[in-house]
């Protein structure tokens, strides 16, 4: 079977930074800002000052809240990519058509079929798709609060909301039902799973793109023969049944 190619726009040169833009904002800014938290909290968990366990407390509250602010930011910047994608996608593929408003003001489930029409492939064909859509549901539950977002996320993602402290199974509270928000603690690992889904989406397409030029040159051709036999996602062309 052929492997699936789609018509390259200018939006898949403009997006080729993208996965560097969210690891750095992961590594240079978010590992940092926590790191500087934790410090401060076993600072005060070991300082001998009668109000260090207030204060600990405190900024414990603060360690929470910028995890949940970081969460936000991470989708939103993930969000604000790909509508500028498909911007760039339609204004060379549609030119004549009213894309732009309809990207702008799409929702979650809109934009995966703008970008289906668009590529002609699924956003849910692509291997970062199921942590993608977790993510959209944590944008969601940071940005509006209690919801069914919040209780999707507790479905797929129990650890946001640990029993404190642990316990063995079958013992302690169980988790807040429904799930409340401002309870929610999302771990770091978790952060940067988002990040990497982010960044493999867009080496994806950088494949895909690379997969569709029409005349290679030897040096990419060669070093598409080593990828496609590293990587574990080539997708094929529909048949003509399909």
């Amino acid at each position: 079977m052929k492997p699936f190619r789609w018509k390259n726009c200018f939006a898949d040169v403009q997006a080729s930074k993208h996965d560097m833009t969210i690891e750095s904002y992961f590594q240079d800014v978010i590992v940092p800002a926590l790191a500087t938290l934790d410090t401060k909290i076993e600072e005060l968990e070991n300082s001998d000052w009668p109000g260090a366990v207030f204060a600990k407390a405190d900024m414990e509250e603060v360690r929470l809240e910028t995890a949940r602010a970081f969460g936000l930011s991470i989708q939103s910047i993930w969000e604000r990519q790909l509508r500028s994608y498909l911007l760039g996608c339609a204004k060379d593929l549609r030119p004549g058509e009213p894309f732009a408003t309809k990207i702008e003001k799409a929702n979650w489930k809109e934009l995966q079929k703008l970008f289906r029409s668009l590529r002609g492939i699924g956003l849910d064909a692509f291997p970062s798709f199921a942590v993608l859509d977790a993510l959209q549901h944590l944008g969601n539950a940071c940005r509006h609060g209690d919801g069914d977002s919040a209780e999707e996320l507790a479905r797929r993602y129990p650890d946001f909301w640990p029993v404190i402290p642990p316990m063995p199974p079958g013992f302690g509270a169980l988790p807040p039902s429904p799930p409340r928000v401002a309870q929610m603690r999302i771990p770091q690992e978790r952060l940067q799973e988002f990040v990497a889904a982010i960044a493999r989406f867009w080496r994806d397409a950088e494949f895909l793109y690379n997969e569709s030029i029409e005349r290679k040159d030897p040096g990419l051709e060669a070093r598409l023969v080593r990828e496609r036999t590293a990587r574990d996602w080539l997708p094929l062309a529909p048949t003509d049944g399909n």
